[in-house]
């Protein structure tokens, strides 16, 4: 198996992608680079990548969702799509397309998100611009609008913004192009200002639901509210925005008759107001080569210049101003960091909030985000063996740098101002070889520089290499090679031969030999021992690509123009491997033949196994998106690195297939750098400096808090002083407050005992006098009843009259106004289209109209809660004041309300006269109202006539349309009752087979009684064996007493004789031993007639069984194939039964034919009830019978013991006698 690479971390990016770099969070970023979308964390190191399609995907454009778990990607191509990736789990959720024929179109100018993420909005490029509405997660267009002006060829947009509120508005804009699109049931349609005749718009950003601001491409911003162009502003000299103040120069823009901008004139990129984005504390763009101007909010519609940043100068092969053309501008969740990328393969980030420009009125330098980057082609790869550190050169940049693959970072960045051609790093990592446009440099490592030790006179050199111990390196010069010593710069050996350019330059492992190939197709070995060419081998076919040697340097391995990869040895092709369809630019080969990788255009890197076999077993690993350049292995074969054109840089780990590890994997490696005694000294003499003024401080500091807390003690000392004094006087004050409380309470209670007095005698005059009045007013009341009573007789007879009159008038005014009727129908229909035209209009002022008045009643609201929050203060403080008079008058306002009662009830004796005589004047406003109602009713049935008449209409037509759907729904129904007919045959076949697992359950009972009758006859026969065997055991014992008993008498033979026949005597006569042992008997002979039967048997079964083997064979594998094929049948069929049975219980709920019968769901329950207590009592009768069957094994184990303890008794009994 081929060795795998897992990817470490890959830097680079790509800079033709709109929108390439997005914050997800505070430390998190994504951005694309090679083939894939990296999310860096900056603070941790760390990074994981999204891979793209495994062939080259040409991505123009990117774009984050609102809610940051979102990112889509959109690709060039005949059929351009959409690709949206899960940032979480850095998978493809969705692939996106065009859903009809659009012949010409091959991508999409922009796309973005909704702000809930749920739909994504794109344009598709020229001819025939679309702007297409998906809901992603379903996959499917939503809604289209056409934005091809046919009347300017030149209009295009590529600009789009979503609204941050509202995802059904939508802002357009691009050269000679700008609309605000709303959306209403799937029809786009425009509003407000859409005079784009001579705009090109460049960036647009909202600022929040309403307001808009637009950049354009002659150094301008549009400010538009409610979808109205309200400013216009020139960003050059434009300190202060204030959104309410209406410049003068707006109405020429809006009217487009006299306008700055001329229509075809090409504006330079420096003056386009680009990449706006705003965010709660602001907004940003950027304006001119490398700047970003900040504004900060001032209140609501104030907005202020605070800050302006700056790309950093860099040193390139070919300054083009197009490099600091700023692309992106992102900010952070936490709104105090911008990220920005330019033309440069780097990120960049600004952070805000700093000094602004009236503290600092320098532009602010942006920083570097993550590693310094190459930009351009990486030339040069170099790998150190002692430290894991690698060195690459750039071909525009003119940068030397040093890399750690292990802690992924930059060590050193060291800048010059002519070309680099090649890079050779010392095994050691103290030293190395660049070669410049004049000669070769030998330099030494600083610990932060590289200085210069010998200059070799080679121009252009762009191989060179050391050798693998460090003591020898070779240089190409055209088509020699020169070979040098470190130690003295000796040149021992000058190597010509080759008639084209050396292309490759190959050390062996030990030295000895130099293998170089030549651009003529030519490759040579050098021997180093006495500087000669020890072999050649020349291939004129194809062009020859790169070589590999073996660690013995026996055999090489060569690439061409082809597909097939050459192993020569003795200067002969001796194999050859093919690699179908894939070409080959690079090979390398580990130090131990283990490894070997090649690379492919676009970026891939093929990993083969090595040594090479037909066939060849591959894996691809596709990162970079353009050409590798160089690639390397670390001298441990840990790490790969690869470098690409686009200047990306990729780390890879290495992992070995079992069985192929190397003992010197895990060399350790050295972390001494080497440093100048000039600067060695200087930095000691700073650290000395440094500690000197440590100790300064700290001795400053300790002072300064002694000094503190002698401050604080006094301050201390003082309070507490002036707290005691303050006690002493609140105690007395509160004795005094104490004997002035009981003075008060006693005058309080004088005064109340006099107004009680005073009350009582105005108690008793008040009666007097409303007696008197309640008189008077008695006799009025029956006055003004008369009156009314004549008044309503009165008012009776006209109304008679009235409706008389008004029944005549009626009639005449009917047939009037049914002649009139026909006329204004007629009318109506002329009318009806305007009245369309003028709703639509109507509707867009409403809904201008409804958010004026929603602004303003949040403007009232905000408003009246500040006063009833003022008025609720101011009620709180009079109700403390109230308690403490309240607590003062309590016993006195007893008093007066029982006063207030009896006042209350007069009052509303009073009221309700003063009521009943108002109730009758609005009897007779009622009666005048009546008669103008009565003229208004005449106007209203005529409406409700046309009303009624149009209604009908409508009727009638959503009659004709229940009518159709009732038709479809009985068609729909009839399929379905035959469906219901079925599920309930199969309901009665599962009852049925309810019926049998019943009758299994008693079978199973009955067979569990039976077991029990064994397992009882079983214990009756184990008990009874137990007690034979005590039995037996007490003779046994009783038998070696007497038998010990007789060997006593070994010495006295007579005696021995009469003890041993006295003995035979008394056990031999016992019947019961001699049954018993001549039953042990013959169940011995029976036990080993069996055992030679038995073993026959077998024998012949075993022979019978060799021969049957290779038929059973056969029979097994059709077997497996049909259970196979049997239980995916059996799948899909209980699939399908669920699916029946789910639908049968749907449609019975649905029409409601479970009253009757049994519920479908009731029945499923009561079947699987019925299946689970069946399979439960299965497993509790199976455990069981397990159970007795381990019992009557182990009561038979015993007997067998038992059995044979017997015969070895007996013949302890021979041999005792």
């Amino acid at each position: 198996m081929a060795v795998s690479l897992q990817t470490r971390v890959l830097y680079g990016l790509k800079t033709d992608i709109a929108n390439n770099a997005h914050y997800i969070t505070d430390a998190e970023v994504l951005y694309p680079v090679g083939n894939a979308i990296a999310i860096h964390n900056i603070l941790q190191r760390q990074q994981k990548l999204i891979r793209l399609p495994e062939r080259y995907y040409d991505a123009n454009g990117m774009c984050v969702s609102p809610n940051k778990k979102f990112v889509a990607i959109s690709d060039i191509g005949d059929k351009p799509t959409i690709s949206i990736y899960d940032i979480t789990s850095l998978k493809r959720r969705k692939l996106l397309g065009i859903p009809f024929d659009a012949p010409g179109v091959t991508s999409f100018t922009c796309i973005s998100f909704t702000f809930d993420s749920k739909n994504l909005v794109a344009i598709t490029s020229e001819p025939d611009q679309t702007m297409l509405f998906y809901n992603w997660e379903k996959g499917k267009v939503e809604s289209t609008f056409k934005l091809a002006n046919p009347q300017n060829p030149l209009a295009i947009a590529d600009v789009l913004s979503c609204n941050p509120t509202d995802a059904t508005v939508v802002a357009v804009g691009g050269a000679y192009t700008f609309k605000f699109l709303i959306v209403s049931e799937t029809v786009w349609r425009p509003y407000g200002f859409a005079k784009a005749e001579n705009l090109l718009v460049c960036s647009m950003a909202w600022l929040d639901g309403d307001r808009l601001m637009v950049g354009t491409q002659d150094g301008r911003m549009l400010y538009l509210e409610n979808g109205d162009l309200k400013n216009v502003y020139r960003m050059i000299d434009t300190v202060t925005m204030n959104l309410k103040i209406r410049e003068e120069y707006v109405m020429p823009i809006v009217t487009g008759s006299q306008v700055t901008l001329g229509i075809g004139e090409d504006f330079v990129w420096q003056q386009n107001v680009r990449c706006l984005i705003a965010f709660p504390r602001g907004f940003a763009y950027a304006y001119g080569g490398g700047t970003i101007i900040l504004f900060e909010k001032e209140g609501k519609h104030k907005y202020t210049k605070r800050n302006v940043y700056v790309i950093p100068q860099r040193m390139v092969k070919d300054d083009d101003p197009n490099l600091y053309k700023i692309h992106t501008i992102n900010v952070n969740p936490s709104f105090d960091r911008l990220i920005v990328t330019t033309g440069w393969s780097q990120l960049y980030y600004a952070t805000l909030w700093g000094p602004d420009l009236q503290m600092d009125p320098e532009p602010q330098k942006m920083e570097i985000m993550g590693q310094p980057l190459h930009h351009g082609p990486i030339s040069g790869l170099s790998m150190c063996a002692w430290k894991p550190v690698f060195m690459t050169c750039g071909e525009f940049d003119h940068s030397v740098r040093l890399w750690d693959f292990e802690t992924e970072s930059l060590i050193m960045l060291k800048q010059y101002e002519e070309d680099i051609f090649s890079v050779a790093l010392h095994p050691m990592g103290l030293f190395c070889l660049i070669g410049f446009t004049d000669k070769l440099r030998f330099m030494s490592i600083l610990i932060d520089n590289l200085l210069p030790m010998h200059e070799i006179a080679i121009r252009n050199c762009k191989t060179v290499r050391f050798s693998h111990n460090g003591h020898l390196f070779a240089a190409v010069n055209v088509n020699v090679i020169q070979v040098y010593t470190t130690i003295s710069f000796h040149n021992p050996f000058i190597f010509k031969g080759h008639t084209g350019k050396v292309k490759t330059l190959l050390w062996s492992q030990t030295d000895l030999k130099i293998l170089s190939m030549g651009t003529e197709g030519s490759i040579y070995e050098w021997d180093m021992t006495t500087g000669t060419r020890s072999s050649e081998f020349f291939w004129k076919t194809f062009v020859l690509h790169d070589i590999a040697l073996s660690s013995d340097a026996s055999f090489i391995y060569l690439i061409a123009q082809d597909d097939h990869i050459r192993e020569i040895k003795e200067n002969e092709i001796v194999r050859e491997f093919q690699l179908p369809g894939k070409e080959m630019q690079q090979i390398i080969m580990g130090k131990d033949d283990l490894t070997l990788f090649i690379t492919s255009p676009s970026g891939i890197i093929i990993s083969l196994k090595s040594p090479l076999q037909t066939p060849i077993e591959s894996m691809d690993f596709h990162m970079h998106c353009v050409d590798i350049t160089e690639i390397a292995i670390s001298y441990n074969e840990n790490y790969l690195i690869s470098v690409a054109k686009d200047g990306s840089l990729c780390i890879w780990k290495l992992y070995f297939p079992e069985g192929k590890m190397k003992l010197s994997r895990d060399l350790p490696y050295t972390d001494e750098v080497l440093i100048g005694k000039s600067d060695l000294k200087e930095k000691i003499h700073s650290i000395q400096n440094l500690t000197v003024r440590l100790r300064e401080l700290e001795t400053e500091h300790a002072y300064r808090l002694r000094q503190i807390d002698v401050q604080h003690n006094d301050k201390l000392r003082e309070v507490h002083q002036g707290y005691c004094e303050a006690i002493k006087e609140l105690v007395d004050k509160i004795d005094t407050d104490r004997e002035d409380h009981k003075n008060e309470m006693n005058n309080i209670n004088i005064s109340i005992v006099r107004m009680k007095a005073s009350h009582e005698e105005a108690m008793q005059q008040m009666e007097n006098n409303y007696e008197a009045k309640l008189i008077t007013e008695y006799d009025k009341y029956q006055a003004f009843e008369e009156r009314t009573n004549a008044m309503r007789e009165n008012f009776e007879k006209q109304l008679k009259d009235l409706e008389k009159r008004d029944a005549e008038q009626l009639q005449t005014t009917v047939a009037k106004y049914e002649a009139m009727l026909y006329e204004k129908k007629t009318q109506l229909e002329e009318t009806f289209d305007e009245m369309m035209h003028k709703e639509r209009v109507h509707e867009h002022l409403m809904r201008q109209v409804e958010d004026d008045a929603d602004r303003e009643i949040l403007e009232i609201r905000t408003k009246y809660e500040n006063l009833l929050y003022e008025e609720k203060q101011i009620s709180l403080k009079l109700k403390g004041e109230a308690g403490v008079m309240r607590n003062k008058f309590m016993a006195s306002q007893r008093d007066v309300d029982d006063l207030k009662r009896q006042v209350n009830r007069v009052q509303g004796e009073y009221t309700q006269f003063h009521k009943h005589i108002q109730d009758l004047e609005k009897q007779i406003m009622d009666l005048k109202k009546e008669i103008i109602e009565r003229d208004a009713t005449i106007r209203n049935k005529e409406e409700q006539i046309y009303d009624m008449k149009r209604t009908n209409q409508e009727l009638e037509k959503f009659k004709f349309v229940l009518n159709f759907k009732i038709d479809e729904l009985r068609n729909q129904m009839q399929p379905k009752d035959q469906e219901i007919q079925e599920l309930k045959n199969s309901i009665r076949n599962m009852q049925e087979e309810l019926m049998s697992l019943q009758k299994t359950n008693e079978k199973l009972e009955r067979q569990l009684y039976e077991e029990r009758e064994k397992l009882k006859t079983a214990r009756r026969e184990k008990d009874r064996e137990i007690h034979k065997n005590t039995r037996s055991q007490q003779q046994l014992r009783k038998i070696r007493v007497e038998i010990f008993e007789v060997s006593e008498l070994v010495q006295e033979p007579n005696a021995l004789k009469t003890a041993v026949i006295n003995l035979y005597h008394k056990y031999s006569a016992d019947d019961e031993i001699l049954r018993s042992r001549k039953a042990d008997i013959d169940a011995q002979c029976e036990f080993i007639k069996q055992k030679d039967q038995l073993e026959k048997i077998i024998a012949s079964l075993k022979k019978q069984m060799f021969q049957e083997d290779t038929s059973i064979g056969d029979k097994e594998l059709r077997l497996t194939e049909e259970n196979s094929m049997l239980t995916v049948e059996l799948n899909a069929l209980r699939q399908e039964l669920k699916q029946t049975r789910e639908r049968n219980l749907y449609m019975e709920n649905l029409l409601g034919l479970t009253k009757k019968d049994v519920r479908p769901a009731e029945a499923r329950k009561i079947l699987e009830q019925a299946f689970h207590e069946h399979q439960e009592l299965q497993e509790k009768y199976m455990k069981q019978i397990h159970e007795y069957q381990q019992v009557i094994s182990a009561l038979k184990e015993n007997i067998r013991q038992l059995l044979s303890k017997i015969p070895c008794e007996e013949k302890e009994e021979k041999t005792l006698s």
